[in-house]
């Protein structure tokens, strides 16, 4: 992090990564979405079976707030256990990593993350739905987290396109740099990182290496760039990064 803010003079383009799907996989015999219910038991006692694939991309708050409301708790009440809910997901992925691996990070993505971090024109950040403390531990565990000069959470707004809207401040306030719409990219594994990064005017990217990154459905969406990788070529080209990994 300390080189990104040493480099920011010379940095032109800002790169925003989602996290899940896009630069790291769930791994190991747990279920991913075990998580979510043992929050959603706790702090809401919501103790059914919910179908969390379908919420997919959604931000964290707006994936909590959709369950609790079908299943009649109030806004305020939603409201004054939401950071409790955080806290036990939280705590059920630090729990559970000490019997093992619980993410693993991508190989083609940490190979175009390690280019990108090498060149001074670029200034990487995250734009996740995951709330703070868990995307930060995610990247923590995957090792991860010290390409990205700060972040943009899942417990910030209640849909990814208000979340995006909140990058030109916070790069300005943590980077001292301005960057216009067409200076930063979004890229994501969902229709929902690329209707985010159409929403502030930026370039998309999207990757089908996501459990829910199916080519047709990306393409629907219209982004700038499809992939199957993210050291396609045409990725790299796009970068300036030449071909090789």
């Amino acid at each position: 992090m300390l080189r990104h803010l040493i480099n920011m003079m010379y940095t032109h383009k800002l790169l925003l990564f989602d996290i899940d799907g896009t630069i790291m996989y769930h791994t190991g015999p747990r279920k991913w979405e075990e998580q979510y219910l043992e929050g959603l038991s706790k702090a809401y006692g919501l103790t059914d079976y919910i179908d969390i694939s379908k919420y997919n991309g959604k931000v964290e708050r707006a994936l909590a707030w959709e369950i609790a409301k079908s299943k009649g708790i109030t806004r305020a009440d939603f409201e004054s256990r939401f950071d409790g809910y955080i806290g036990v997901m939280h705590d059920h992925l630090v729990r559970h990593s000490k019997q093992g691996r619980l993410f693993e990070a991508i190989p083609d993505a940490v190979s175009l993350i390690k280019k990108l971090d090498k060149d001074n024109r670029y200034v990487l950040a995250i734009l996740t739905g995951n709330a703070q403390r868990i995307a930060r531990w995610k990247l923590e565990h995957t090792g991860l987290d010290k390409y990205f000069a700060f972040g943009l959470y899942g417990d910030e707004a209640d849909d990814r396109s208000a979340l995006a809207r909140l990058v030109f401040e916070r790069a300005q306030t943590l980077t001292h740099m301005k960057f216009a719409p067409g200076d930063i990219y979004v890229i994501g594994d969902t229709v929902h990182d690329i209707v985010c990064g159409q929403a502030i005017g930026a370039h998309t990217i999207g990757v089908t290496t996501g459990m829910h990154g199916f080519w047709d459905a990306l393409a629907a969406a219209k982004p700038d760039l499809l992939v199957n990788s993210l050291i396609d070529k045409d990725v790299l080209q796009e970068f300036g990064l030449g071909n090789t990994r």
